[in-house]
């Protein structure tokens, strides 16, 4: 298993490709450094995760309602805003990492990434040109990368959606041996289009979840996300499920708390526990119907459906 676990990751160059992995939970916005490895590319691009407060946490948000891609965590960032921000025009928040290894130069990459918009809020618009770029140098808040109107990978088409995640994918040469990765828009205002679906638009914001840069195109294609890293976790075994108001959950690792949220993302219980391996929830006071249990064991997050009969 170790073995395999390894394979995996030499096959993606993106180090924490769903950010699962934290440094700490994170309380508020512009706190992308919550999340191991990520780094601030410009300006104030936020995380999200379950293990935080309903403002910044997965599947509630300031921003909007959205469960992960995969797992519990996914980062957020300004796409386009309006030119009458106090920030003025072309403003962005893109996001860089660190690649394990620097690209060949003459090498075929195979890249891929999920956006979705939040569309709720004040960050009721939708635009095109979501995209990546590499690059020889980091970025930070302070100086962004500039606008070139291009981009290794970028989507043409406005994306409207706010439930479905969507896949961006493609190809490119290596031309450097390029050591960075940023997901933005690096198109200026005037070449991007932008759809308004609110009265009172300001800016455009979406998610960004499971991150792939391979020379393998099979894998890049069907690379899922998180759940394919992270094998511990989803040894964790719930019973009966269904179940007419008792569930049990059995772990190899202690579990140090779980949450329960209706498909609506209201959260109905939560409970810290003292490191069990084996802990029962009591749902009988529940109305049937599906729902989503999160569970924290050694610092990680696991999702879970289940299935509430009467």
């Amino acid at each position: 298993l170790l073995i395999s676990n390894a394979t995996i990751a030499q096959i993606n160059l993106v180090p924490n490709p769903s950010f699962e992995d934290t440094v700490f939970c994170p309380l508020g916005s512009n706190q992308l450094n919550a999340c191991e490895h990520w780094l601030n590319f410009g300006n104030s691009p936020d995380y999200f995760n379950a293990c935080s407060n309903p403002a910044f946490g997965v599947p509630n948000s300031n921003p909007g309602f959205q469960y992960a891609h995969t797992g519990n965590a996914y980062a957020g960032a300004i796409f386009f805003a309006k030119s009458t921000i106090p920030n003025g025009p072309n403003y962005r928040e893109p996001i860089g990492i660190e690649l394990s290894s620097s690209l060949i130069i003459g090498q075929k990459y195979f890249v891929s990434f999920f956006v979705v918009n939040a569309g709720v809020n004040n960050g009721s618009i939708a635009c095109n040109k979501q995209g990546i770029n590499f690059y020889t140098v980091p970025f930070d808040s302070c100086c962004p990368p500039p606008l070139i109107n291009a981009a290794k990978l970028y989507n043409d088409s406005i994306l409207t959606d706010t439930l479905n995640w969507t896949k961006i994918s493609g190809s490119f040469i290596a031309d450097s041996a390029y050591q960075y990765l940023s997901i933005g828009n690096f198109f200026n205002d005037v070449n991007t289009d932008t759809l308004s679906t609110s009265p009172f638009p300001t800016y455009v914001y979406y998610y960004i979840d499971d991150v792939c840069v391979s020379t393998d195109s099979l894998y890049n294609e069907t690379w899922t996300g998180f759940h394919q890293i992270n094998n511990t976790l989803n040894t964790i075994s719930i019973f009966p499920n269904p179940s007419k108001g008792f569930f049990t959950i059995d772990s190899p690792i202690p579990i140090e708390s779980y949450s329960l949220f209706n498909l609506n993302g209201q959260l109905i219980t939560e409970k810290k526990i003292i490191s069990s391996l084996s802990v029962q929830i009591d749902l009988t006071n529940q109305p049937s119907g599906i729902y989503m249990l999160h569970i924290k064991s050694n610092q990680r997050i696991s999702n879970h459906k289940i299935i509430l009969t009467h």
